[in-house]
């Protein structure tokens, strides 16, 4: 797929995230972005981008004049993100509450994707948390038998525990293709990178962002040879049982393509699958900018895949 800003999006309209005031809404989706931007603030809430699809985040004193007065915001929901913060047992019942409120308004059934949000790696796995989620999901049982729904720890400082159900909740309604090329495309668009592509054990692509003009196709065509000779080359060390190198390829500066550009190869293990990561970068100068976000896309981009699996 080339970078198109304007690409469709299938069917999905709107994505709300709520909770109570101090669950962590607002950070929950800007952890979401490989780069944060201001959000913008309306009279509705707060608006965001994520990926390319429209992000709606209400407060809490939002929700409750939208629950007695203005219930028509929450029409045509396609999915809603409910966080309850895990380590505020005081305010557990009024999650609860607030939740089946919303429920009980909601026009249309959308995917529930309820976040137990803030749990840390120190307490996720604890005999407490362990307990309160199962009281909330029995407190809950009843008022979501109607609609499809799911329940996840979540926490800002694991990014694949917030991306993982942002992107199971979209491959739900959408196909896998669409999530995964609109997770590359926003680092692409980020970075002004030239081109990425993702391949398959054999060179086959799923996936592929680059320019939409001549040079882009150029770019792609570029990336294409490059990734499919060394993920030969990758296969044949893996066969020969030889360490596997971590490859950057500087294009020598007399080139008539792309003269010192750098090609970043990676490979991706997802449960004993092979996939390749090709970038390609305009300048030496840039890698040095995108260094520091490069584990945390490969990150999710492993984690968008195996999603998929």
């Amino acid at each position: 797929m080339m970078s198109d800003k304007k690409k469709k999006k299938g069917s999905i309209r709107k994505i709300i995230f709520t909770g109570l005031d101090n669950s962590g809404k607002s950070d929950f989706v800007a952890r979401l972005k490989t780069q944060n931007n201001p959000m913008n603030v309306t009279p509705e809430g707060e608006q965001y981008e994520v990926f390319g699809f429209p992000i709606l985040i209400w407060k809490a004193s939002d929700q409750k004049k939208l629950l007695l007065e203005k219930t028509h915001f929450f029409d045509e929901t396609d999915i809603l993100f409910y966080l309850i913060d895990i380590q505020d047992e005081t305010r557990f019942d009024e999650a609860v509450d607030n939740l089946k409120a919303i429920l009980k308004i909601l026009t249309i059934k959308p995917l529930i994707m309820i976040c137990f949000h803030k749990a840390d790696t120190d307490i996720a796995q604890s005999q407490k948390v362990r307990k309160e989620t199962e009281n909330i999901k029995e407190q809950l049982k009843d008022a979501l038998k109607p609609f499809e729904h799911s329940y996840t720890l979540t926490t800002i400082f694991d990014y694949t525990s917030v991306l993982g159900p942002f992107v199971f909740a979209l491959s739900k309604l959408l196909p896998f293709s669409v999530v995964l090329d609109s997770y590359i495309i926003d680092y692409f668009d980020v970075q002004q990178l030239a081109c990425i592509l993702v391949l398959d054990k054999s060179g086959a692509i799923i996936s592929k962002t680059t320019g939409v003009d001549k040079e882009g196709k150029l770019d792609l065509d570029f990336c294409q040879v490059t990734g499919m000779h060394l993920s030969e080359l990758y296969e044949l060390y893996d066969k020969s049982a030889m360490p596997i190198p971590n490859l950057s390829i500087k294009i020598p500066e007399n080139s008539k393509r792309n003269p010192n550009a750098m090609v970043l190869f990676e490979r991706i293990i997802i449960r004993n699958k092979h996939y390749y990561l090709v970038m390609l970068i305009k300048t030496p100068e840039q890698f040095e900018s995108i260094k520091d976000t490069l584990p945390e896309f490969v990150s999710g981009l492993s984690k968008t895949i195996e999603l998929s699996l």
